[in-house]
């Protein structure tokens, strides 16, 4: 056995492990072994193949890898299938970024063949990075076989799935106003567009528009001028009471919502008359730019029950085209559809002097020929929030499109019986899920894109019939030219489109240009990486899957797909549990950002370790963001270095005796009261691990791990220092066994979490000291708890720890050094922790320094010691009236004193259990304290320590304090634990000198003097 140092390099460390595990095949090894276990049904998120990995990534890559790795040393097999996003939005705009390209046209200008293949480059570079970094952050997959979402093979399993669609009449192509992104060129899904919004400032405009009725003016407010070329309405709303406002700037009274004349101002002259919405329905008026062509056609005042007059003026401008609730409203009444915007937000030849700018260039001109016909009344900057493409970052414009749908309501109510039968953590994720499924609209699958899953529809020009193609095969079966579907390299456009089909009445039909929701591609993937088309006894194996992890915004996104896909292919979730984690952010409590300040995954891991990584990640409740940075990554690594430190112990005196352990098998009841402690403790944290891995609860396992290791630390590493380096027999052998059974138990319990670490001690320990363990700490199994019979130690333990504690504090609040013996300690407590004193006695004296231990009563009245004990918790005489004294103690509430003890019998003195403080207020009496006494409270047990010094103590504490001097000199000339010294000693302290003549021989072994 090497000796090792306690600094641990831990990125050094950490190579060397991925050295080992990669030379001896450890995870082909675990594959093998675990092959006819239990099933562990995983399905692995896909991440984006577009960029390398952050370091917010690292959370949801430790948790699963975390929960895989506690699922195989259980002995199960698992679906070792990493998975990457591959095609859609998210990796066009990085390509685009990449070649320079500002819009859809340099897309087409540089050719879609050679973007298509440009996308599919990136995505190989950056699923190599990434599964490089997911290696450097010790996570085992079966690497080689990474799922892709943009293979043939997930593409023709939408198709499938879009078939049944289609076959259950699900499938709907309408027109909507959907979010737009003018410089993506495509809409946006109503589930994309989660958190996509920020605060904006933009110019907003009230127009006046003239009533061809009346001698009036409707005056109308809206936030985006664009959209006026396309107003086809006025609404307002029955109930609300509108006025006729004569005013300084126009002839003609303006009409508005009373609500909101304010908007007036210094305008206003009086008002004219008031009338109810109701009386203004029907009205015509002469709409904005009455000369463009779409505008041909007669324009009215309707009734809408959404009309407020919380933002503008209680008059709503109705532009169907360019707005969702507008066309809700058109839709129910029959309004025309106006769209003036082509796909990249630019106003189309149509709208006259507007054409040919896009929806921000155009404000002013529309401002201006508003102004031209009196129209304009005033404008004025405005904030508020707005949406933007979740990817590119745009700002979106509201765009009447023609697309592809699945309906929602067919299947709304089996969604959410499927939703209400998973497990969702935190609880909170299953309601925001419900939610969603309550109020969301049918899913939009349609985007005017390029790289993307290409949707499989082929519709008629002739008769109109829709063809969906449902397979590979079945678009062979179907192409014109069959031969096509063999040659091309694969199933996306350029290629895809060159294949033609026959329809029914013969025609040859094209697909549709349009490509699918990149969440389609994911969504499938319960499906198409568990064998559901091949091997359907796998697929029973594999599916559902028993836990999926992600972060909470993937609910309305993947989580969504998920449910829905699976529902109409199976008719229930594709997952039994979900877990979601929350953001990742900086350490001071703000965001990380690309263009700002980000903190990268290889970065971090070179610099503080996977190790840290992985621990602060799993040592965060899922319900929270976790912050994240350098100064917490240094708090981690001394935490993990406090178990670090228990191994060197280990280390450091095994290198010296060599302990043969390796079969060894101690008798228990020979076993040291400490070492029945620590098995049973260490039984009680396998336990409280197993049950926590199997609830997925990290940070619950990461705190006990913290509270054990201060346990072996400070406990019992520490009070059993002499058994090690004392060269004792079968006792000093079994404190070996002893912790080198925790030390171990703890690496296996551990190991999903901090592989790392828990691997090297593996190897330079377990492995070194027991010849047929496991090759890897992860080839081992996962311990059981092994209860020896001494269950009552771990509660005695902790009570003797809190008497100890209690008479520490008392040293140190009379300044009196740990070395300094003291005479007793004086006891008043419950018979449970007698029973802890009794069997734990020599621990206490040792810990706490004392000759001796007193128990002491309430019946103790005559004693003198139990007299002095009940007089020093108040920590004074407290001299008085006795019956006064009595009356008033009997009097006060259990909350201000704890009891009232018995009079003395000469009955001039009282005994008090309470404070001093309190007595002083409650009598008007003289506090004396008696100093030979230290008094502390432990719940309703009295701790009372005797801090009188004789000179014997004294002599004793002298000795103790330079036996400590030497020990320290010893480390600081570099002696090595097991050097033996010559040491001189020379002082003019002539009691100094009595002290070591008396103790020389003592000294001597203590010091390893020779």
């Amino acid at each position: 056995m090497e000796k090792e140092q306690a600094n641990l390099d831990f990125v050094k460390m950490e190579h060397q492990v991925l050295d080992f595990w990669q030379k001896n095949k450890c995870f082909e090894k675990l594959v093998e072994k675990n092959k006819n276990g239990k099933r562990y049904r995983f399905l692995d998120g896909p991440m984006t193949a577009n960029n390398s990995m952050g370091i917010h990534h690292a959370w949801g890559r430790t948790l699963k890898d975390t929960f895989i790795k506690f699922h195989a040393m259980n002995g199960e097999s698992c679906q070792y299938q990493n998975g990457f996003d591959a095609q859609g939005l998210w990796v066009e705009v990085e390509v685009e970024k990449e070649l320079g390209f500002k819009n859809k046209k340099d897309i087409e200008k540089f050719g879609l063949d050679n973007f298509t293949k440009a996308c599919m480059a990136r995505v190989k570079k950056y699923s190599g990075v990434i599964t490089e970094q997911s290696k450097r952050l010790g996570q085992w997959m079966d690497w080689d076989n990474s799922y892709f979402t943009n293979t043939d093979e997930n593409i023709t399993s939408i198709w499938y799935f879009l078939k049944k669609c289609s076959e259950k009449g699900l499938l709907e192509k309408k027109y909507r106003v959907m979010n737009w992104c003018p410089r993506c060129g495509t809409s946006l899904s109503e589930h994309e567009m989660t958190d996509s919004y920020h605060d904006v400032e933009c110019t907003a405009v009230f127009c006046k528009l003239p009533l061809l009725e009346q001698n009036a003016k409707m005056l109308v407010w809206t936030t985006t001028p664009w959209t006026l070329t396309s107003n086809v309405a006025l609404a307002v709303n029955k109930d609300l009471t509108y006025c006729y406002c004569h005013v300084k700037s126009d002839e003609k009274p303006l009409v508005l919502c009373k609500d909101a004349i304010k908007c007036l101002g210094d305008d206003l002259v009086e008002v004219v008359k008031e009338v109810k919405g109701s009386d203004l329905a029907g009205l015509t008026y002469e709409t904005m730019f009455p000369n463009l062509k779409p505008q041909n056609f007669e324009h009215k005042i309707v009734l809408w029950d959404q009309v407020d007059a919380t933002e503008g003026v209680g008059v709503v401008h109705i532009a169907p085209g360019c707005g969702e609730s507008d066309f809700e409203l058109g839709e129910s009444l029959g309004l025309q559809k106006i769209c003036p915007i082509d796909e990249n937000g630019i106003i189309t030849a149509d709208f006259g002097e507007f054409a040919g700018k896009s929806t921000t260039e155009v404000a002013d001109l529309v401002f201006e020929k508003l102004k031209e016909q009196n129209k304009l009344y005033k404008t004025h900057m405005y904030k508020h929030r707005y949406a933007f493409c979740w990817r590119c970052k745009t700002d979106i414009v509201y765009k009447l499109v023609s697309g592809w749908y699945i309906k929602s309501d067919p299947i709304r109510a089996k969604l959410i019986d499927s939703a209400k039968k998973v497990e969702w953590k935190p609880e909170y994720a299953g309601k925001r899920m419900l939610d969603w499924l309550t109020n969301m609209g049918d899913w939009n699958i349609s985007r005017s894109r390029f790289y993307g899953l290409p949707l499989p529809f082929y519709v008629c020009p002739h008769c109109g019939k829709l063809t969906v193609i449902g397979s590979r095969e079945e678009l062979k079966q179907k192409a014109v030219k069959p031969e096509l579907v063999d040659s091309i390299p694969n199933l996306h456009r350029p290629w895809i489109d060159d294949i033609k089909v026959k329809c029914d009445c013969g025609a040859e039909v094209s697909r549709i240009p349009e490509v699918g929701d990149c969440w389609l591609d994911a969504g499938i993937t319960p499906f198409s990486t568990k064998k559901y088309f091949t091997d359907k006894e796998y697929f029973k194996q594999n599916f559902p899957s028993e836990c999926v992890i992600e972060m909470i915004e993937q609910v309305r996104l993947w989580f969504y797909s998920l449910l829905f896909m699976s529902v109409v292919l199976e008719g229930r979730a594709p997952y039994e549990k979900v877990m979601t984690y929350e953001s990742v952010i900086k350490e001071d409590g703000g965001r990380f950002h690309k263009s700002g300040y980000m903190i990268q995954f290889d970065e971090a891991a070179e610099k503080m370790g996977a190790d840290t990584i992985r621990y602060l990640y799993a040592s965060a409740p899922i319900s929270n963001n976790v912050r994240f940075g350098y100064g917490l990554g240094d708090d981690i690594k001394r935490k993990l270095l406090g178990f670090w430190n228990a191994y060197v112990f280990y280390n450091t005196y095994a290198c010296i005796d060599n302990p043969k352990l390796d079969g060894y098998k101690p008798n228990v009841e020979e076993l040291n009261i400490t070492d029945k402690w620590l098995f049973e403790r260490t039984a009680n944290f396998v336990e409280f691990a197993t049950k926590n891995y199997q609830n997925y609860e990290t940070s619950a396992i990461v705190k006990e791990f913290e509270v054990y290791v201060d346990d072996l630390t400070n406990w019992y590493i520490r009070i059993n220092r002499r058994r090690f380096w004392k060269n004792s027999g079968k006792d000093q052998l079994n404190a070996y066994y002893t912790l080198y059974s925790a030390i171990k138990t703890t690496c296996q319990v551990m190991a999903p979490i901090i592989p790392f670490v828990t691997e090297y001690i593996w190897q330079k320990l377990v492995r070194q000291t027991e010849k047929g363990e496991a090759e890897s700490v992860q080839l081992s199994d996962f311990p059981k708890p092994q209860h020896i019979g001494f269950e009552k130690y771990v509660d005695e333990t902790k009570k003797v720890r809190d008497i100890i504690y209690l008479a520490q504090k008392l040293r140190a609040e009379r300044q009196i050094k740990v070395k300094q013996p003291l005479k007793e300690i004086l006891l008043k407590v419950t018979p449970d922790y007698v029973d802890a004193v009794k069997d734990f006695k020599q621990i206490i004296l040792d810990e706490v320094n004392i000759k001796d231990i007193e128990f002491v009563t309430e019946d103790d009245k005559l004693n003198n010691k139990a007299v002095t004990v009940n007089f020093r918790k108040a920590g004074a005489v407290l001299k008085g009236d006795v019956n006064k004294l009595k009356n008033a103690l009997q009097a006060m509430p259990q909350d201000k004193i704890c009891a009232l003890s018995k009079l003395v019998e000469d009955g001039k003195n009282v005994q008090i259990d309470g404070f001093p403080e309190l007595a002083s207020d409650m009598f008007d009496v003289k506090l004396t304290p008696k100093d030979e006494f230290a008094i502390a409270n432990l719940g309703n047990n009295l701790v009372v320590l005797d801090v009188e010094i004789d000179q014997n103590l004294a002599d004793e504490g002298k000795l103790r304090e330079l036996v400590r001097e030497l020990q320290v000199a010893r480390k600081e000339a570099g002696f090595n634990i097991d050097d033996r010294i010559a040491l001189n000693l020379k002082t003019d302290d002539e009691r100094l000198k009595k002290i070591i003549d008396k103790n020389l021989k003592n000294i001597n072994a203590e010091v390893l003097c020779t």
